[in-house]
């Protein structure tokens, strides 16, 4: 499951790396649902962000995208001022093809980006 190159826990273990988990708009697993006569709201958790991690740590996070907010986007530390905050606080962000949504909704996530 590691490929040429054993990607090894540090006890000497193979990992597998990769992602996992249940996305969106899964029609398989969603007409699986309906056809057991499961409400998927009882079987499944909400969706939550995927955390991606290297030896140095967090180095991003990969949100849901039809629940990220404006203000999940704007830096903690910009001055924005009250009104305006107001106004957006629970705006969703708007659906912006590909790929200009997914570099609007996650370049805030990255915590380290080489720009040289």
């Amino acid at each position: 499951p590691t490929g040429a190159t054993p990607y090894l826990s540090p006890t000497g273990k193979p990992v597998e790396a990769g992602t996992r988990g249940f996305w969106m708009d899964y029609p398989n697993i969603n007409k699986l649902c309906e056809e057991l006569g499961l409400d998927e709201d009882d079987v499944f958790t909400p969706f939550t962000n995927s955390s991606f991690y290297s030896p140095d740590g967090l180095e991003a996070t990969a949100p849901v995208f039809s629940k990220t907010k404006l203000t999940d986007l704007i830096p903690k530390t910009f001055p924005i001022p009250e009104a305006l905050l107001d106004a957006v606080n629970d705006a969703v962000v708007p659906q912006l093809p590909s790929p200009l949504g997914q570099v609007v909704a996650t370049f805030p996530l990255f915590e380290r980006i080489p720009l040289a």
